[in-house]
């Protein structure tokens, strides 16, 4: 049987150069790995690349209307007319778009052809994830930034700030933008300037990350100490752009160390004082003890007492002094009870108990005004004896010593001098501190270890007043205490002031 000739198999007529692309054109894009879609005038689809097809599955055929079928599958309808011809749009648009399905994200541009349009969809998924992933980082990093009380900067190879976080602005008593692109010597005082422009060199000299504590003045004038490290920045090639630092506030740290260091001290101290200054007297009183438990004559007999009394006084004094001393550093001062008090009366009967206990001294007592006053007299009475044992112990004995107290309008002034040898000048700013004397050669124990001063200056702050020193080798020495006629009522325990840091902010 005959068969009949194979018909040759019909191949869709190719579209004109007035339709699509021409046929050179579609078989180059045929091979491109990217997705391209072609429409006519009339928004027709003539031409899906393989990659394209892929794309849009079946439901998009050739002969659509590429604006009721790809339009928001590729985005057109943002950036294209649709209510104009293909022919009529820009020359050509470009953008970015996520696939409707899957975690794709394409750059999708439009360019016009002879008769129509092309579109070509290139997979930038890797690069969209990673500029993603560099987005979420600096967020991340920006959120870090923000939320950290540390200063946190970046500077270019002139010194000036790129980034900054806020912390860091306020460090500097301003704003971010008011940061950002100056450089040290406009933001800081001179010396500062100068310290940090070396650590910025000095950095770039070592060519690692250096730390250093740094201490200035904050926008307050408060002084704050800073724990700086700060490192070099370098690009893939290994070149230095710029540096980078972080700083933090440690001056609460410092402080805890500082008070750490000065209560060990005072331990020690403490320990001192109680084997060495309660121990003495506390051995004397147990020898002489012994020997009036032996009996003998009537004068040694007494003798031996009053020296047992003696003992018993200095450790007595010496141990209201410790919890005088104990009270003021951890209550935050001497408790005081005022009522009325004379001025005059109190120096008067302090200068009574000296002329007995030291009946070869002078001692005079000089009143002038109104010396009445709400005041704690017990208190008071301490300090005006110390002051006056100490007028008696530094001066020469054929030497008067002087009490003086002046009554003005509102407060009174109580004066001790004596004609002794002056003070040394660099003993001065720290006469009222404890432990600053060091026991002294004679046993005077309301002075040792520079307790006795102490507790005076704490019991003049709880009445609100002042106590003042001057001392030269013309006019001797002359302690003055100015006392509020009525005493501060009573209040919570001050913070105790914190000690200056030591050492070197962003």
């Amino acid at each position: 049987m005959a068969h009949a000739p194979a018909r040759p198999r019909s191949r869709p007529p190719a579209p004109s150069s007035t339709e699509a692309p021409g046929l050179g054109l579609l078989a180059l894009l045929d091979g491109l790995p990217e997705a391209f879609l072609g429409v006519d005038a009339g928004w027709r689809i003539r031409y899906l690349s393989p990659r394209m097809r892929e794309l849009l599955g079946p439901r998009i055929q050739l002969g659509d209307d590429a604006r009721k079928k790809a339009v928001d599958v590729l985005g057109l309808g943002s950036h294209l007319r649709l209510d104009a011809p293909a022919t009529s749009q820009p020359a050509s648009a470009c953008y970015e778009h996520r696939w409707h399905e899957g975690d794709l994200c394409f750059e999708v541009s439009t360019r016009a052809v002879d008769g129509g349009l092309l579109v070509h969809c290139r997979d930038i998924t890797r690069e969209f994830q990673s500029r993603s992933e560099l987005q979420r980082v600096g967020q991340l990093f920006q959120s870090v930034m923000e939320g950290t009380t540390d200063a946190i900067y970046i500077k270019d190879m002139e010194g000036r700030y790129q980034v900054i976080n806020s912390a860091g602005a306020r460090a500097l008593g301003r704003t971010v933008p008011e940061v950002r692109g100056h450089s040290d010597e406009e933001l800081f005082p001179p010396d500062e300037a100068r310290a940090n422009m070396k650590h910025d060199r000095d950095v770039l000299k070592a060519g690692h990350p250096l730390t250093y504590e740094d201490a200035q003045k904050d926008p307050t004038g408060e002084l704050r100490v800073w724990l700086s490290t700060k490192g070099p920045l370098r690009d893939p090639e290994g070149h230095v752009f710029g540096l980078f630092g972080i700083s933090r506030d440690i001056t609460q740290r410092k402080w805890a160390e500082e008070e750490v260091r000065r209560h060990a001290e005072f331990q020690e101290h403490l320990m001192g004082i109680i084997s060495h200054d309660i121990r003495s007297p506390l051995g004397a009183i147990m020898n002489w003890s012994r020997v009036l438990a032996a009996g003998g004559p009537a004068e040694e007999t007494a003798r031996t007492s009053r020296r047992i009394a003696t003992a018993a006084v200095r450790i007595e004094r010496l141990t209201r002094l410790l919890l005088d001393f104990t009270r003021a550093r951890l209550v935050g001062g001497v408790v005081i009870e005022p009522r009325g008090s004379d001025a005059q009366e109190l120096l008067s009967k302090v200068a009574h108990e000296f002329r007995v206990a030291f009946p070869q001294r002078d001692i005079v007592v000089e009143h002038k005004g109104n010396t009445q006053g709400h005041w704690d007299p017990d208190r008071l009475a301490q300090v005006v004896s110390n002051l006056v044992e100490n007028a008696l112990k530094y001066s020469p004995a054929d030497a008067p010593v002087s009490l003086a107290t002046r009554g003005l309008r509102n407060k009174v002034v109580m004066t001790i001098h004596n004609q002794g040898r002056p003070i040394p000048e660099a003993t001065l700013p720290h006469l009222f501190e404890p432990f600053r004397q060091g026991p002294q050669q004679t046993r005077t124990l309301k002075m040792s270890y520079g307790l006795g001063l102490y507790i005076v200056r704490e019991i003049v702050h709880a009445h609100g007043g002042t106590i003042d020193v001057t001392s030269t080798e013309g006019d001797g020495t002359t302690f003055t205490v100015t006392l509020p006629r009525r005493a501060p009522p009573k209040k919570g325990p001050p913070p105790a002031p914190p000690p200056p840091p030591s050492a070197h902010r962003p």
